[in-house]
């Protein structure tokens, strides 16, 4: 509808036009401190959201864990899967993006200051310095969003996840917490030129799996079976 791609471009324009507190927010990240970008980076997932007048049903809320530097790993249908997570993870949460985000206008910016990082799926060394950076993050507890598919579906099927999505819950000794994300791509993807249309979205939190109680054999067990969980999970969550 014209109504909601025109409210979704005015606002991402604004954002992009008015960068004054997300430099701020930049600074503060470079001395440490997540909190101030990643409280920004919330709001405007949240009026984001509102202005795509999407309607966004959560599941097993109730399995999101108290501690931080935890894993998210969630498949991948749209742009809007980001904020349609952030808006319920109230502790600091980066994300793993691919490396051509790092020249999308305002995106970039905000990615790097809420502590995320940019991987080139294509370069090894570049992608496992990515995972050995998450895992440090991780230890110092700042959450990490990873999509394993790589790229979005932009629609209800997926692609198969990458090996090596669990590598920093493992080096961080933490905890995994399975995502689905269903809809999203019914806001842009799915639909002709750039329109931008209100869809119903239903994300699904599965129970934390931690990485510190299982042997190496049970942790690889996890990863080759991390996206049956993940799929599953509109079956297995309430």
């Amino acid at each position: 509808m014209l109504k909601y791609t025109l409210r979704a471009v005015g606002f991402y324009i604004k954002q992009v036009l008015t960068p004054r507190r997300k430099k701020q927010a930049l600074r503060a990240y470079e001395n440490g401190d997540w909190k101030p970008g990643y409280d920004l980076i919330r709001e405007m997932a949240k009026k984001l959201m509102d202005a795509t007048g999407a309607r966004v049903v959560y599941h097993g809320l109730e399995n999101l864990p108290e501690e931080k530097g935890v894993l998210f790993v969630s498949n991948h249908q749209s742009i809007f899967d980001v904020p349609v997570l952030m808006q319920v993870m109230e502790a600091p949460t980066a994300f793993i993006a691919k490396k051509e985000l790092k020249k999308a206008p305002g995106i970039s910016l905000w990615v790097r200051m809420i502590g995320g990082l940019f991987m080139d799926r294509s370069d090894l060394r570049q992608s496992m310095e990515v995972i050995l950076k998450a895992g440090d993050l991780m230890k110092q507890g700042l959450n990490m969003a990873i999509y394993p598919e790589g790229t979005r579906s932009r629609s209800d099927s997926h692609n198969p996840f990458k090996a090596g999505s669990l590598k920093p819950a493992s080096i961080a000794k933490t905890a995994v917490v399975p995502v689905f994300v269903d809809g999203t791509h019914r806001i842009f993807e799915s639909n002709k030129g750039l329109s931008i249309e209100p869809a119903e979205i239903h994300a699904y939190f599965g129970k934390p799996i931690y990485m510190k109680d299982m042997s190496r054999a049970e942790q690889k067990e996890l990863a080759a079976h991390i996206e049956d969980i993940v799929f599953d999970l509109p079956n297995t969550v309430v």
